[in-house]
C-alpha cells in the first residue's frame, strides 16, 4: 500500500489535526541563539509537545520501558529512542473547546472535497456544508534552564508569533472526505516566567514561561445526500420562450418561459 492511502483512526479527527498543525508551527518558528565561545554561535529549537499526562513518570515507563510484555524494567531501543523530558522544551495542553455562535454562516453552502474510490484512486466530490466554528484554549509550558535563556525565549516568541498566526491542515478519512482546513491563532500580551527558589534532592525545578493561547477554527458539516461527483457537467440549456400580449392594451407583454430542458 502507498503512504498517500493509509488510513488511521484517528484521521477524522479535527481537534486532532489542529493540534498537530500548531505544534508544527511552533516547532518551526520558536527557537534562540546561544553564544558557546568568541568564535561559535548556535541555534537552540525549541521542541513542542502534547500533554497527555501530567507525571513525567508514567511517560518513561508507558514509552520508554517494557514492563507490559518485557522482562524486568530494561529499556528497549526498538520501543523509544531520545530523552524524553529534554530541555529546552514545550508542552501544550488543551483546556476547553467551545463554539463561537456569533460567526456562524449561511448553511447550503456548497464545498469541494476528495475521497478514495473503489478501486483506490482519488475523486472529487461537492456537498452542501455548514462550517461550525470553535474555539479551542490551551496551556502553553516552555521550560528552560536558566533566566537567560526564558529572556530569549520569550522575545523570540514576540518577535516571530506576535501577534496573530495562520496554518492549514490536511483533515479527513479516505473513505469520507479528505480537506484543506485553515486555523489561526493569536498570542497574548502578557507571559509569567517562573523561577525556582526552593530546591530539594527529590525534585527537579526549572525555569517555566507560561501563557494561555486560543486556536480558531471549523468543523465542517457535510450534507451527504446532496454529494455529487465533480466530474458531473452541464453542457447544453434548451429552452422555449412565446411571446404574449397584452389583450386589453394590445401591447407586447412578458415573456414567460414555457418549456426548458437541461441536457
Amino acid at each position: 500500500m502507498a503512504s498517500y492511502n493509509l488510513k488511521y483512526n484517528s484521521d477524522d479527527s479535527v481537534v486532532r489535526h489542529v493540534i498537530i498543525g500548531l505544534l508544527a508551527d511552533l516547532n518551526n518558528k520558536v527557537y534562540f541563539w546561544r553564544q558557546l565561545n568568541e568564535s561559535d554561535r548556535v541555534s537552540i529549537d525549541v521542541p513542542f509537545y502534547y500533554s497527555i499526562t501530567g507525571d513525567d513518570q508514567f511517560l518513561r515507563d508507558n514509552f520508554l520501558f517494557t514492563t507490559t510484555t518485557g522482562v524486568d524494567c530494561h529499556p528497549n531501543q526498538a520501543f523509544a529512542d531520545a530523552n524524553y523530558d529534554a530541555v529546552p522544551r514545550g508542552v501544550v495542553n488543551l483546556t476547553s473547546m467551545s463554539i463561537d455562535s456569533g460567526k456562524l454562516i449561511n448553511k447550503r453552502n456548497m464545498g469541494t472535497y476528495t475521497k478514495m474510490n473503489k478501486e483506490g484512486a482519488m475523486e472529487g466530490y461537492s456537498t452542501e456544508f455548514e462550517m461550525i466554528p470553535i474555539t479551542l484554549g490551551l496551556d502553553v509550558e516552555i521550560l528552560v534552564s536558566s533566566t537567560l535563556d526564558a529572556f530569549k525565549v520569550t522575545e523570540m516568541i514576540i518577535k516571530k508569533l506576535y501577534k496573530s498566526n495562520s496554518f492549514n491542515v490536511e483533515v479527513g478519512h479516505l473513505n469520507e472526505a479528505t480537506y484543506r482546513l485553515n486555523s489561526y491563532y493569536a498570542m497574548p500580551d502578557d507571559y509569567d516566567i517562573q523561577r525556582p527558589i526552593d530546591f530539594t534532592f527529590e525534585d527537579k525545578d526549572k525555569y517555566k514561561i507560561t501563557f494561555p493561547l486560543e486556536i480558531n477554527t471549523s468543523i465542517p458539516s457535510f450534507d451527504w445526500e446532496s454529494e455529487r461527483h465533480a466530474g458531473n457537467r452541464m453542457f447544453e440549456i434548451n429552452s422555449t420562450t412565446i411571446p404574449t400580449e397584452d389583450a386589453g392594451l394590445n401591447t407586447p407583454g412578458e415573456t414567460f418561459v414555457i418549456d426548458e430542458n437541461t441536457k
